[in-house]
């Protein structure tokens, strides 16, 4: 094969591949837009309850939780430093937060990334949620976080 015909190649596969992530990407950001705009992420926090409980966590946690599932770990990040700011969260909160989001952000997109590069969506997905849980449930059991 000749050198043209690999930098073709290469070139065409990885054209190919941006435009795959971009057909992705570019309709998530425009919903994290909408959801931004019309404060929408706000209204569904509550589905975070569930969860929040179970780790012991106040219901300020809820939309730090949201937003870096949903729109990745700055936006919650930022959202986490806000809270913490404005002390709607603890020491302890804050550590959970970031642990759960450290191994869970970003569903949605990394997600559809992975599926549009050939990988089971639903195993991902319930593997990075049920991890999450189950390891901040045990350090927010076992581990002592003062504030």
């Amino acid at each position: 094969m000749e050198i043209g015909e690999i930098i073709n190649s290469a070139l065409v596969g990885s054209l190919k591949s941006i435009a795959q992530i971009a057909l992705i990407v570019i309709p998530l950001m425009i919903c994290i837009e909408i959801f931004k705009e019309f404060k929408l992420l706000e209204k569904v926090t509550v589905i975070a309850d569930p969860v929040t409980r179970c780790l012991g966590l106040s219901r300020e946690a809820n939309l730090p939780i949201m937003a870096g599932l949903v729109f990745g770990i700055s936006y919650g990040g930022g959202l986490i430093i806000n809270s913490a700011r404005e002390g709607k969260l603890t020491y302890r909160e804050i550590y959970i937060i970031n642990l759960f989001l450290v191994i869970c952000h970003s569903v949605f997109e990394d997600t559809l990334l992975f599926a549009a590069i050939g990988a089971k969506w639903v195993p991902i997905l319930f593997a990075r949620i049920v991890l999450a849980v189950i390891i901040c449930y045990l350090v927010a059991k076992f581990v002592l976080i003062q504030d």
